[in-house]
């Protein structure tokens, strides 16, 4: 019977009434076209953060142009050349697209179940949206792209050229299914914060090596070289390196390894798609626990340090930023980025003589570390309503700031500018040295205290890996950076000037002019910088909260 009031020729069915279900594909197809439009509307945001996007996105084309013509000259070798060479970049691409979500803590947080856990979506939906929403983006696109080129290098044989084709979409299968798979098993680690800090942390290192370590595989590489087919030949019956050698099997007429090959891919594949489905299901069943409620008694010992300081506002921000440095992974990350630069310029130096990057180990690490407070109000991230809400002045809070990094850099700088005089000797530079590490670190402090008050970056958010990628991070973000770090090496001229007309005149009287260049300038920008710093987040404050609240 019709509701009171409407004509039965008007009464909806009752299949009307129904909720409506849509199908796996559809709702794929929904949380692709979201992550795309999330994409277009970052990009699109202003003018600058489009102006970035353009530059970095010529960056990556020129990147992408070089590996595309290298992949058609490759197409111009001997098949068995070809193979070696596809089999290792291949097996390299598999483990970084497999690797890359763990060190990065799930750097691409937009389809994270923990957003969707609340939505009426499967696990199956959930696992179609994520794999196919991980071909909009910049990684994707390049990397289908380069497999493409990389199907054409098997141009010389017809039979070959066609299997790559062929198996193309089971390696681009198998580069997304392996990364969601340990994106969805990082979700259960980051549980365990202490171990996701140090993987994370550990991670930095080893992207600090990175260059050593390319140099000394560069090194070896004519020594290596004949070894690298059968290398080759060992990736390819594993995992990561099968599917890149079956086109080679195909063209040699050997279709039972082929064959074999395409067994242990597609069996790869199906475990990674069990595995990502047991932890996927973890990962939305625990998306909404609560916290763990903090021991009984936790914190009645005191206050620690803020007991010890004095009572002014200078000193506690001071306090709580030297808290920070200690026990925020994100601060962390830059100290262990001190000791991964002295291994890195321990091994680049000439063990001949003439190491410069070794005596200005010391200037390196104060401007780093300098740099370092440039993002502490975006690192500060909703925690800075207490400096809005109880009226701390901008310049306590620029001093104290200043201070917590005073603390950290001295003897960290005072290590790195003693170890090259400790190892090669030529005391007479110190004083020049020391003069242009003290106009780094004062005069970036500066700098910095101006920058963090006028200038807010997306950053990780507070408990976040030091790695991970925060929505709203643009190619514009990194060159504002990478124009700050170059305006610390202006700041630091006028002593580096007098220091390498000492090394190039011999005269002792330039390295003493650097030093007091250095202990006269660098305080006077400092404390400059902490006074124009502090007006400027007097003048911003309410929209300096607004800014960092977005980042996540």
């Amino acid at each position: 019977m019709a509701a009171p009031g409407v004509s039965p020729g008007l009464a909806p069915a009752p299949e009307a009434l129904a909720p409506v279900r849509a199908g796996t594909a559809a709702l794929a197809r929904r949380l692709v076209g979201l992550k795309a439009r999330i994409l277009v509307n970052t990009l699109t945001r202003s003018t600058w953060v489009l102006v970035g996007t353009v530059l970095g996105a010529a960056y990556f084309l020129f990147l992408l142009g070089l590996a595309v013509v290298a992949l058609f000259l490759l197409g111009r070798q001997d098949l068995s050349l070809v193979r070696t060479v596809l089999v290792l970049a291949g097996t390299a691409a598999t483990l970084a697209w497999w690797l890359l979500p763990v060190l990065a803590a799930r750097a691409d947080a937009t389809l994270d179940p923990a957003r969707l856990a609340l939505f009426p979506l499967s696990v199956g939906q959930i696992q179609w949206g994520q794999g196919l929403g991980a071909l909009v983006g910049v990684p994707g696109a390049l990397t289908t792209v380069a497999l493409l080129a990389a199907a054409g290098s098997w141009r010389s044989s017809p039979a070959a050229l066609l299997a790559a084709v062929l198996c193309l979409p089971l390696a681009l299968a198998l580069l997304i299914t392996g990364s969601r798979c340990v994106t969805a098993l990082a979700t259960g680690l980051g549980r365990r914060r202490r171990l996701t800090e140090l993987i994370s942390l550990a991670a930095l290192v080893g992207l600090v090596l990175l260059g050593p370590i390319f140099t000394g595989l560069l090194s070896g590489l004519e020594r290596l070289w004949d070894r690298l087919p059968q290398y080759a030949g060992v990736l390819a019956w594993t995992p990561v390196g099968a599917v890149w050698a079956i086109p080679a099997d195909v063209a040699a007429g050997d279709w039972g390894a082929a064959a074999a090959r395409l067994t242990v891919t597609v069996l790869t594949l199906l475990a990674l798609v069990v595995l990502w489905r047991v932890a996927q299901e973890r990962a939305l069943t625990s998306a909404s626990g609560g916290r763990t409620a903090a021991p009984r008694g936790e914190g009645a010992a005191g206050a620690g340090l803020f007991d010890r300081a004095p009572r002014s506002p200078w000193a506690a921000v001071a306090v709580r930023c030297l808290v920070y440095w200690f026990r925020d992974p994100r601060y962390a990350a830059g100290l262990l980025v001190i000791p991964a630069l002295v291994v890195l310029v321990w091994f680049s130096r000439d063990p001949g003589g003439g190491s410069f990057f070794l005596y200005a180990l010391g200037p390196l690490i104060a401007a780093l570390l300098a740099y370092q407070i440039s993002g502490d109000v975006s690192y500060d991230n909703t925690a800075v309503h207490l400096h809005v809400l109880s009226g701390v002045r901008g310049v306590h809070d620029r001093a104290g700031r200043v201070l917590a990094l005073v603390v950290i850099a001295v003897p960290l700088t005072a290590l790195g500018l003693l170890l090259p005089f400790a190892v090669e000797g030529r005391w007479e530079l110190l004083p020049g040295i020391t003069g242009t590490a003290l106009l780094a670190l004062l005069g970036g402090a500066g700098l910095s205290s101006v920058m963090s008050a006028r200038y807010t970056y997306p950053v990780a958010p507070p408990g976040a890996s030091p790695l991970k990628t925060p929505q709203g991070f643009t190619v514009l973000n990194v060159l504002v950076q990478f124009v700050a770090l170059g305006l610390i090496l202006v700041l630091v001229l006028p002593a580096a000037v007098p220091l390498v007309v000492q090394v190039l005149t011999g005269d002792v009287v330039w390295g003493w002019t650097a030093l007091a260049a250095g202990a006269l300038l660098g305080p006077l920008l400092c404390w400059g910088g902490i006074v124009l710093g502090g007006r400027w987040f007097d003048r911003r404050a309410p929209e300096l909260l607004q800014e960092v609240a977005q980042f996540r």
